[in-house]
């Protein structure tokens, strides 16, 4: 003998107690808004506001998109390109898209060109981008 006991379906059915998984709380739905059909959800408040002066805290070149959001987007969606410590200003409220909190800014690119677009406020790994 192992010690074993017989065991029967008889002996799980039938005795009444029946265990209910508790109720689901909902939770907010993603942000789902397409931003290339140009409708951008704004997140008020933040760390910035508009009309403020920020600059490209990383050691990196950073992304200026056309629109928020990196997942998926081809090389199409890229605006410019900011170096190490380029300041620029930022225009409105944030957007919230793939995990990552986006703002729009203008940025005043070497030879007077200004571009309009939208940079992360940090990486997905939590590294600071955007600051004063």
């Amino acid at each position: 003998m192992l010690g074993l006991n017989r065991i029967s379906l008889a002996d799980f059915t039938g005795n009444g107690v029946v265990w209910e998984p508790p109720p689901l709380a909902p939770t907010p739905a993603p942000n789902t808004v397409d931003p290339s059909a140009g409708a951008v959800a704004a997140v008020p408040g933040g760390l910035f506001a508009p009309g403020e002066s920020v600059r490209n805290l990383t050691g990196s070149r950073v992304n200026i998109r056309s629109t928020p959001g990196y997942l998926g987007k081809g090389a199409e969606d890229v605006l410019g390109l900011l170096q190490p410590g380029d300041a620029m200003e930022i225009l409105g409220d944030s957007a919230d898209f793939d995990n990552l909190r986006w703002w729009r800014i203008r940025f005043a690119a070497p030879g007077g060109n200004l571009v309009d677009g939208w940079v992360a406020e940090a990486t997905a790994s939590g590294v600071q981008i955007l600051g004063r």
